[in-house]
């Protein structure tokens, strides 16, 4: 990892703000390495024994909503909380408060409004109980949304990471309780429902918190203004990514849509996982060197890096192996999971894009350059869903729902073209100089993915489990050797780095 020179803008000397990203770092790898993992387990087992594809379809037309409802209450006035200096008791009340009437004003649209439109356009009357539970959700956040910034502000990840691991052990119980009682799509609004209610409570021991009741909306204008555009922005990136799933549920119906949400889980939603390693520390790191502009460089490079050796070894072994994952799969409840194959494997070339870009947002936003992630936003935005329409109308009878999967992969990079050119223009940095600096890593990987399909290719006739663990362990040792001969990474040097020295 590169060091960052001078100082931040909080007063820490580069040496000891290296020291703190790199153990923020570790505590939240720890901490999503424990919640990829219970989302991963907990998905399997409901899908291995209880909930069939028809309802995994049916729970993810409501739950890929759950993201943009939680942004939408937030405002980004957490974004605020971390972003800003200019720290009043007023103006943190004043943001809690504003907090406070959004979710009131989203859980009754939610209750009369939302739920019912869009049980009505999938044809799916669950589809407005399940929206209306998850409002009690949004309405409790308000107990922890600003310690738990105020906390993110203070670089306290060790606790951070703790706690998330503790909530999501609650959502892991509430997941799979639920689903082994028999109820089915309640499974999937029940986890997060406790996970919620514990991230509240520890919350509160960890950084106690009441807010005054003063309302001064004119001193947190500036605030709101900025948050505002922060949270447009990751509205419209849950937006772009998740109406993937209401145009296969539209055009395909809901075992299609289980089906598609099986890829999705596979392939993107653990990039999404795997990128909170790096992401959740980028944001407050990224705005204590919004001012230099050096150390904003090397520290958006290694971030960079970071992510792409965790992706590409995460692809590298679904890409390989999709096809025993799903067998797997389906012979512990005799549900049919292969037709799910294409569609993960065409995700994974998207997958290492989404690992990079999220890197992107949080530069942009820590430098105070919110409107620009805004306007990549509004360019995804358009491009992806009017491509999954298209092409789910157009080549939907000669692909079905492979087709939205193929509108990701032509989709995509138009959007994160426009993404990297704004970041390298706001950092000055060439695209050649990025390039060289992750070359090494994509070569290594290369090799690594040519090394375990062979192997796998040569396992054909041992089972499916068989094959799997062997292209695995093929992919984890190459990758491993060929980075620390190549680009000197090992365990050894990641160890330094983490305790900074």
């Amino acid at each position: 990892m590169t060091s960052s020179a001078g100082r931040d803008g909080g007063g820490t000397s580069g040496s000891e703000m290296q020291t703190r990203i790199n153990r923020g770092l570790a505590w939240i790898g720890t901490a999503s390495s424990m919640v990829g993992l219970l989302d991963s387990l907990a998905l399997f087992l409901m899908l291995s024994f209880w909930v069939s594809r028809g309802q995994v379809g049916t729970a993810s037309l409501a739950i890929s909503l759950f993201p943009v409802l939680d942004l939408a209450t937030d405002l980004g006035l957490t974004a605020a909380v971390i972003q800003r200096d200019d720290h009043t008791e007023e103006k943190i009340s004043t943001i809690f408060w504003l907090n406070l009437m959004m979710s009131v004003v989203l859980a009754a649209l939610l209750a009369f409004v939302v739920g019912p439109a869009v049980a009505a356009l999938q044809g799916i009357p669950v589809l407005a109980s399940l929206l209306a539970a998850y409002g009690a959700k949004l309405l409790w956040q308000n107990v922890y949304f600003i310690p738990y910034s105020l906390m993110k502000r203070e670089l306290r990840f060790k606790e951070l990471s703790i706690l998330r691991i503790i909530a999501n052990l609650a959502e892991f119980g509430g997941k799979v309780g639920f689903a082994a009682a028999g109820f089915g799509v309640w499974a999937f609004v029940a986890g997060p429902l406790c996970r919620v209610f514990v991230t509240g409570v520890g919350t509160q021991i960890l950084h106690p918190w009441r807010p005054r009741f003063v309302l001064k909306i004119r001193e947190a204008l500036d605030w709101a203004a900025y948050g505002v555009k922060t949270s447009a922005s990751k509205i419209l990136f849950h937006l772009y990514t998740n109406v993937d799933y209401q145009v296969v549920g539209y055009f395909f119906g809901p075992v299609a849509n289980g089906l598609y949400t099986a890829a999705y889980q596979l392939v993107l939603q653990p990039a999404l996982v795997i990128s909170e390693v790096v992401t959740n520390v980028a944001f407050p790191v990224f705005s204590r060197l919004k001012n230099d502009r050096a150390a904003l460089i090397n520290q958006f490079i290694s971030f960079t890096r970071m992510n792409l050796v965790v992706m590409l070894l995460f692809i590298g072994i679904v890409l390989v192996s999709t096809e025993e994952i799903y067998s797997v799969l389906g012979q512990m409840k005799g549900e049919n999971w292969l037709p799910a194959v294409p569609a993960a494997r065409i995700l994974c070339a998207v997958a290492v894009l989404r690992a990079l870009s999220f890197v992107i947002p949080p530069l942009l936003d820590g430098v105070n350059r919110p409107t620009l992630t805004l306007r990549y936003m509004v360019i995804a935005s358009i491009v992806m869903p009017i491509l999954f329409v298209a092409f789910a109308w157009l080549l939907g009878d000669l692909f079905g729902f492979n087709a939205v999967a193929v509108a990701w992969a032509i989709g995509y990079p138009i959007a994160f073209a426009a993404l990297i050119t704004m970041v390298l223009g706001v950092l000055e940095l060439k695209l050649g100089d990025l390039l060289r600096g992750l070359r090494g890593i994509v070569g290594c990987a290369a090799a690594a993915i040519a090394l375990s399909a062979g192997v796998s290719l040569a396992a054909a006739p041992l089972p499916g489990l068989a094959r799997f663990l062997l292209a695995t362990g093929t992919m984890v040792l190459a990758f491993s050797v060929l980075l620390a001969r190549f680009e000197g990474v090992s365990p050894r040097s990641i160890v330094r780095s983490l305790r900074g020295s």
